[in-house]
């Protein structure tokens, strides 16, 4: 299965894009000021419209990479072609070794070119759901703030369509 995939987080802080007020009266939206408090998540989705994802509360390191890996192929049950960027994690050691205990041919990982974000279709789940789905969202922590994501990318899980529509993206070099 071929699969691009990509980490963000989210902070409980929200996207602000146009807010309303009575006439003379200055919009206002209670938000938390912490903006380091967020969410990480890791995404994958494929051009037939699939899309994986976790959730932690922990930024992701080599061995919650491997997590991630294993949590695809069992979700996905077959052998997977995992396109990425080149963060550190995704090539370390840790992850070299636990590759070569994997069965022959599991996981190709392909690595992007740096600073090519706009080769990655799993970018647009990531500016969709930020951009979109949670925009002026107001959470005061990520207690708040998880429910919210999750029920916002499982609604576009659902939508097959949207997702096959990001490897469409006219700066994406997929064909």
């Amino acid at each position: 299965m071929f699969l691009y995939s990509d980490e963000a987080s989210i902070s409980v802080a929200p996207v602000l894009t146009r807010t309303y007020a009575p006439k003379g009266q200055r919009p206002s939206i209670t938000i938390s000021t912490e903006i380091s408090a967020r969410l990480y998540m890791a995404s994958a989705i494929s051009p037939q419209g699939d899309l994986f994802y976790l959730i932690r509360n922990t930024p992701f390191d080599s061995s919650t990479i491997i997590e991630y890996l294993e949590y695809l192929r069992t979700t996905s049950g077959r052998k997977l072609l995992i396109v990425w960027d080149g963060a550190s994690i995704h090539h370390s050691e840790q992850i070299k070794k636990w590759l070569t205990k994997q069965p022959k041919d599991d996981f190709f990982l392909a690595k992007q070119p740096h600073y090519s974000p706009e080769l990655n279709a799993d970018e647009q789940v990531w500016s969709h759901l930020k951009s979109y789905k949670l925009k002026n969202m107001c959470n005061h922590d990520v207690k708040e703030l998880k429910p919210r994501i999750e029920h916002a990318i499982n609604h576009m899980r659902l939508n097959r369509e949207l997702i096959i529509a990001f490897f469409q993206h006219p700066e994406l070099g997929y064909y």
